[in-house]
């Protein structure tokens, strides 16, 4: 899935206050977790968004795509993601400062608002499908993954639980 480290807009769908499909573009930088093959999308954005408020604290089933933008059909490539959201505060803090440090390298003018207007959030993919028709018309391959907070473990003194 290397087009995951070659754009950085994505689309993320969601379901509003209303219960209908809500989209909308966000900057990203992929990651991961050390010890986990499970692609992690890392992004920011303000709790009081549309998506945000449907996001909450997660963990959130969402949906997201993003493309290559060319008008040769030969090289049309893109990727249907499927996957769970979380705010990055409910992970370990090694986890949530790993994921810091991927998304402000890709994105250092962030570091002004993150924690002040902004939270990070963590997508790690379950399902991601990609599109290349430079390997074949129409070329589809899929992936499945278990996302690595889908156990809990132990918070230190005073904290929530956090995951991993």
């Amino acid at each position: 899935m290397r087009l995951l480290q070659e754009r950085w807009v994505f689309a993320l769908a969601t379901l509003d206050d209303d219960g209908l499909p809500y989209a909308t573009p966000l900057f990203y930088a992929a990651a991961g977790l050390p010890g986990s093959d499970v692609p992690i999308v890392v992004f920011a954005s303000r709790a009081d968004t549309c998506h945000g408020r449907a996001i909450g604290d997660g963990p959130t089933t969402v949906a997201a795509a993003l493309y290559l933008e060319t008008e040769v059909l030969g090289e049309v490539r893109g990727l249907q993601l499927r996957g769970e959201v979380v705010v990055c505060s409910r992970l370990h803090a090694d986890a949530a400062a790993s994921l810091r440090a991927a998304y402000l390298e890709r994105h250092p003018v962030a570091a002004a608002h993150l924690g002040e207007r902004d939270r990070l959030y963590a997508l790690a993919l379950t399902w991601a499908k990609l599109t290349d028709n430079r390997i074949g018309f129409g070329k589809r391959l899929v992936w499945t993954f278990e996302p690595p907070w889908r156990r809990e473990i132990p918070a230190g003194p005073g904290e929530e639980t956090a995951l991993r």
